[in-house]
């Protein structure tokens, strides 16, 4: 044997895997073209990363690093997965693939048998295994694929302003640009914002912008001012009629620039629109605003540890006519000496954006799985 193949064996014992890329080929009936799904050895064995099952089946991979099962939901069904285990279970019986699963840093790799002989046993019609090609019908995939961030204010309209100076049209862009950057790299997902610097949007173009650009999920950022200084915590809200005292006052609070910065009589056309589209906005994606509000809320107090205002309903304009999911947040009193030192920091501004990102990565595992169901 010659050193380089010396030294090749021993560097594939020490890292326990080679990355020596195959394939499976692969033919998607309904669109008529050929794909490939790439292969990787793995511990001397074919492995199939599951975002190439993903890929091509759009199925929807849900993992936690705290626990060792991983879920797959793919044609309207679930598996079961255990890391380091062969086996895994499918309509309440188990079944093995002989070789374990693997995670390899964020990644998890399921054995090529799996993609080959399981899922044509599994999905006879769907799925089929002959002559070196994977014949797939492939079914829709209406997953969250693309999010519109709205950093509210801008431009001519500071929104609310801290004692200290500090505008609460920053903290939005700030915390946005952060939160997209997490979004694009850690879910895949197009992103796209009403304004990515300081500039004034109107509130109708920013959710006609989204509508536009078929956005699956619309989500405003904001800090919220109150009188009372003492005030302080977060708040998520969703589109309805103002239900609470607080919740009418941030409702004014937010409504009231289109009088201050795009006109009076503005505030007659989005009346108007509210009334024409109030059904579809509150009945199709009401649930869905709720629940997208709520995993928001919910990871936003405990990433900050701040005073919790709960979910509630307001009728903002901002949300107004937007045909998919839509929450707006309050990350927090610029009014509040504490918060507002808080807000202006980039550090939190770091948290922030993680924690809202927490929220809408749960609510998509979610919503995913019953949209492909």
């Amino acid at each position: 044997m010659t050193k380089t193949k010396i030294t090749f064996c021993l560097l594939a014992l020490l890292l326990g895997f080679s990355v020596l890329p195959g394939k499976i080929n692969v033919y998607l009936r309904t669109e008529r073209s050929y794909k490939t799904i790439e292969t990787t050895v793995l511990d001397n064995r074919d492995y199939v990363c599951i975002d190439e099952i993903n890929a091509i089946f759009n199925s929807v991979l849900k993992q936690e690093y705290t626990d060792h099962r991983v879920h797959l939901h793919l044609y309207s069904e679930q598996f079961i997965f255990l890391l380091d285990s062969s086996y895994y279970s499918f309509k309440n019986q188990v079944f093995n693939m002989h070789y374990p699963v693997l995670r390899k840093g964020d990644k998890v790799y399921l054995p090529g048998t799996f993609v080959l002989e399981h899922l044509p046993l599994h999905f006879s019609q769907e799925v089929e295994y002959k002559a070196g090609y994977l014949y797939v019908t492939r079914p829709r995939d209406r997953s969250v694929k693309r999010i519109v961030l709205d950093p509210g204010h801008g431009g001519k309209d500071p929104g609310a302003v801290g004692k200290k100076g500090t505008r609460e049209k920053d903290i939005n862009l700030a915390v946005c640009l952060k939160l997209k950057q997490l979004l694009e790299r850690e879910l895949g997902v197009t992103v796209l914002m009403t304004r990515s610097d300081d500039r004034f949007v109107s509130l109708g173009d920013r959710t006609r912008f989204a509508n536009e650009n078929k956005a699956d999920l619309f989500v405003s950022v904001h800090t919220n001012a109150s009188t009372k200084r003492s005030i302080k915590g977060m708040e998520t809200y969703y589109l309805s009629a103002a239900v609470s005292s607080d919740a009418r006052a941030v409702e004014a609070l937010e409504n009231d620039v289109v009088e201050l910065y795009e006109g009076k009589g503005e505030k007659q056309k989005y009346d108007d629109l509210a009334f024409i589209l109030s059904d579809l906005s509150q009945t199709e994606h009401l649930e869905n605003s709720n629940n997208l509000a709520f995993f928001v809320q919910q990871n936003l107090v405990a990433g900050s540890k701040s005073e919790d205002r709960g979910v509630k309903q307001a009728n903002f304009y901002v949300l107004r006519g937007a045909f998919m999911p839509s929450i707006l947040i309050e990350m927090g009193f610029i009014s509040n000496a504490d918060e507002e030192a808080l807000l202006a920091n980039p550090k939190y501004q770091d948290r922030l954006a993680r924690t809202i990102f927490e929220g809408i990565k749960r609510f998509k595992y979610r919503y995913d799985r019953i949209r492909n169901t």
